[in-house]
């Protein structure tokens, strides 16, 4: 009987550790395709300053360290006449969003987010384990976070946190700042 339980108890931790491993693997792999597409999606901003060659784009592999997904990715390094921004993921877990990326200009820093489309600023949710959920959802002050669509937003800086539309004119204003300042 004693034997018995032991190899259940060790099966069962077998396939929980397998289980976690995949959904590692897949959330790695999700991240990574994320990242993908803020580069996708900010790469039209920039062909028009690299044909007037105002700027250079290299990639470079690097390694970040995150514990969940292990090591990954790449940054992008833009080469301007006179300074190098660099556009480089910090992390998939990160406290407000699914996801940071930052932009490191010589003497500023902006961040992109990957929040909630529909999101203006930071959300604080509080639960309450003892009230059913749905009726929040009633109320529209708590949704399903399979329901919930995500994109890159930037950052403006704290303390009075807003997220702005990541377009052309917002990512050209934030080029703009880590250059300049």
């Amino acid at each position: 009987m004693g034997l018995e339980h032991l190899e259940q108890f060790l099966k069962q931790k077998k396939e929980e550790r397998e289980r976690k491993q995949l959904n590692r693997e897949e959330l790695k792999k999700q991240w990574l395709r994320e990242i993908e597409s803020f580069y996708r999606q900010i790469e039209p901003f920039l062909t028009p300053l690299q044909e007037k060659g105002l700027l250079s784009v290299k990639r470079e592999n690097i390694k970040i360290q995150e514990e969940l997904l292990g090591e990954y990715t790449e940054k992008w390094q833009l080469h301007f006449p006179d300074q190098i921004v660099t556009i480089e993921p910090v992390g998939k877990e990160v406290i407000g969003a699914n996801g940071r990326i930052d932009m490191i200009g010589k003497n500023e820093t902006v961040k992109f987010l990957l929040v909630d489309q529909q999101a203006l600023s930071p959300n604080i949710t509080v639960s309450f384990p003892n009230l059913p959920a749905e009726a929040f959802k009633k109320r529209g002050l708590l949704r399903d976070k399979d329901d919930i669509e995500y994109a890159w937003k930037i950052a403006t800086p704290p303390p009075n946190i807003r997220f702005l539309e990541l377009n052309e004119d917002s990512f050209s204003d934030a080029l703009l700042e880590v250059l300049v300042r």
